[in-house]
């Protein structure tokens, strides 16, 4: 609503979508290139499937690649908790610096969500909002992401 009705917005969200699903360069990937800027945010189902976190990297990485290679501007967003346990929880924290450090040299954003979804400093892998965030916590999330889509809009022909 923030961003104003001069725009198109187009939710591709997936259910038990994944990065490994988009990598592939199928119907998501071709609807996605069709856009201005997309937001990337994939890896929690990756995590929960195959917990394979190289795969997860590489894919992450085809995605942002693919999408600029068709001219589309590329936010990436870092996997958000969603209360992981074990092992788990070190191979989120490894790829969401891989995304924080790796992947912000090559997409044109990005935007780390854990801060605005994360329970606490201390557990930043458990989910505040729930794993799939209430309304409070989608609210939380679209405010903070606000200012990167806003930014991003104001460089697209807004007529």
């Amino acid at each position: 609503e923030r961003l104003g009705e001069k725009d198109a917005y187009w939710n591709l969200g997936l259910g038990f979508g994944r990065a490994s699903d988009a990598a592939s360069d199928g119907a998501w990937l071709f609807k996605a290139k069709q856009m201005d800027v997309v937001v990337v945010c994939y890896g929690v189902n990756d995590l929960f499937q195959t917990g394979d976190e190289e795969q997860i990297k590489r894919d992450l990485s085809e995605i942002v690649a693919k999408l600029q290679s068709a001219g589309t501007k590329v936010v990436v967003q870092t996997i958000p908790p969603f209360d992981y346990s074990g092992i788990l929880i070190e191979k989120w924290k490894r790829i969401n610096q891989y995304i924080l450090q790796n992947l912000s040299t090559c997409a044109d954003g990005v935007f780390d969500v854990v801060p605005v979804l994360a329970k606490d400093g201390e557990h930043p892998y458990l989910a505040k909002f729930g794993g799939h965030p209430n309304a409070e916590g989608c609210s939380a999330w679209a405010e903070a992401l606000y200012p990167v889509m806003d930014k991003f809009l104001a460089g697209v022909n807004r007529q």
